[in-house]
């Protein structure tokens, strides 16, 4: 398992959204990139995954 590092947009309220970054575990950033999708929605993943060293 890998970690990776993802900026995701979430929305605080109706009108209001921020980004944030976000850490998740997997085998590579394709999943990771498929796994942030399925939290946060698929157009909120606003950079693909990086890899933390």
């Amino acid at each position: 398992m890998n970690t990776y590092k993802s900026l995701v947009k979430l929305t605080i309220t109706k009108t209001t959204t921020t980004t944030t970054n976000v850490v998740i575990q997997a085998q590579d950033a394709y999943k990771a990139k498929l796994q942030l999708e399925a939290m946060y929605g698929k157009g909120n993943v606003v950079s693909y995954p990086q890899l933390v060293r």
